[in-house]
């Protein structure tokens, strides 16, 4: 679906109207206007439409595309891995010395 469409359909549904609209974006009423009817539209002016309307347009977006999703993710998940990993090593060491000092208090 075209973005344009995605914005009015948008609008529509929150029944905010283009004069509303530039009021919210801090926008001459022309230019939203103008905006409105461009077949493109600019990364961050999307963002700012997102945030007025409270809708996230580029996860519909990237809904529609076919293309996989990347492995960041994934990557997150390796780093946080290995942050736990490190703890639990730390954490078995302080067992040990925790045990062999109850074991020493105990012995004396």
């Amino acid at each position: 679906m075209p973005i344009l469409s995605m914005i009015k359909r948008e609008m529509a549904r929150k029944r905010i109207n283009a004069t509303d609209l530039s009021r919210g974006l801090n926008m001459n009423h022309s230019s939203v206007a103008g905006m409105l009817k461009r077949p493109t539209l600019q990364v961050q002016r999307l963002a700012e439409l997102s945030e007025f309307l409270q809708y996230n347009f580029f996860r519909e977006i990237a809904a529609e595309l076919p293309y996989p999703e990347p492995d960041c993710a994934k990557e997150m998940d390796r780093t946080e891995v290995d942050v736990l990993q490190t703890r639990i090593k730390e954490l078995e060491m302080e067992v040990g010395i925790l045990r062999q000092t109850l074991k020493d208090l105990v012995s004396r």
